[in-house]
């Protein structure tokens, strides 16, 4: 039982070099002996590469071929030799781009210079590309303003500048959404007090007029069952006698029946009582 996986090749990404570096790794874990080299590759590259395997050793096959003879055949098919100065200016042409982070950004900077040809001075370029591309105007500043800065220094302090910015960002992000969520909750909340303000002065108001009607009444009730002294009779208030328009048949003044001119004071026509608030007026 092999120890390690490896999947098949894809034909479409180009990255042959990586592929047969794990394969390299397979046979040093497995401790494949050298003549079985080419059988480990051609069975691993899956059914795509093998056939482009055939076509490019054609009119020889693949397993005809040497470990190192077969991996260059296809690599130069898949990554024919590249410009070294068309390269180098499309590294120079990379920016960081709007929302991009620093890692990403270096990765792939890191990836446009394998093919750039910098050798001992990769770091350098590296370095250099990478300052003069950052988006951010005050970070790129802030790394200018370091005398003698190598390429280490520069990342290691660009990512503390990022995290930096973006935690004050965050926290800022914060004090605003508490500022606007308190403000909504007063918008909110006020319409409520208002509410519960107009309700208990309603039950204020509510509450007066009701004591008044139920004194009011009261007194109604009393006077219907002291009888009334328009006519003599109980179950009615005086206010409300069938003959407070009638004129008495024995002094001749309006408001109550001959029967009851005796009790009247001096026949009067308007006669003083009291309402519910203890006021006098002249009911007729």
């Amino acid at each position: 039982m092999p120890f390690g996986k490896i999947e098949p090749f894809d034909v479409s990404s180009h990255n042959w070099d990586a592929y047969c570096r794990r394969v390299k790794q397979f046979i040093a874990l497995n401790n494949i002996s050298e003549d079985l080299h080419v059988a480990t590759l051609v069975t691993h590259v899956g059914i795509a590469c093998y056939e482009l395997m055939c076509d490019l050793c054609s009119p020889d096959l693949p397993e005809d071929k040497k470990f190192e003879q077969l991996v260059k055949i296809v690599k130069d098919h898949l990554e024919p030799q590249r410009s070294e100065i068309a390269e180098r200016h499309m590294f120079r042409q990379r920016k960081q781009r709007q929302g991009e982070i620093v890692s990403d950004y270096l990765k792939s900077l890191k990836h446009l210079a394998k093919h750039c040809n910098f050798r001992d001075s990769l770091e350098v370029n590296l370095r250099d590309q990478f300052v003069s591309g950052l988006q951010s105007e005050d970070m790129r500043s802030r790394l200018f303003a370091e005398r003698n800065i190598d390429y280490k220094r520069a990342i290691e302090l660009a990512l503390a500048l990022e995290a930096a910015e973006r935690h004050a960002a965050e926290a800022a992000s914060g004090a605003s959404s508490s500022a606007i969520s308190e403000g909504l909750h007063r918008i909110r909340s006020s319409p409520a007090r208002a509410e519960r303000g107009r309700m208990k002065r309603r039950e204020g108001a509510g509450g007066v007029q009701a004591d008044a009607a139920a004194r009011a009444g009261a007194l109604s009730l009393e006077g219907s069952r002291r009888g009334c002294w328009r006519c003599g009779r109980s179950g009615h208030p005086p206010s409300r006698c069938r003959y407070k328009f009638y004129s008495c048949d024995s002094c001749g003044q309006r408001g109550h029946l001959k029967v009851v001119c005796g009790n009247v004071d001096k026949c009067s026509d308007a006669v003083i009582q009291k309402n519910t608030k203890g006021q006098l007026f002249f009911n007729d």
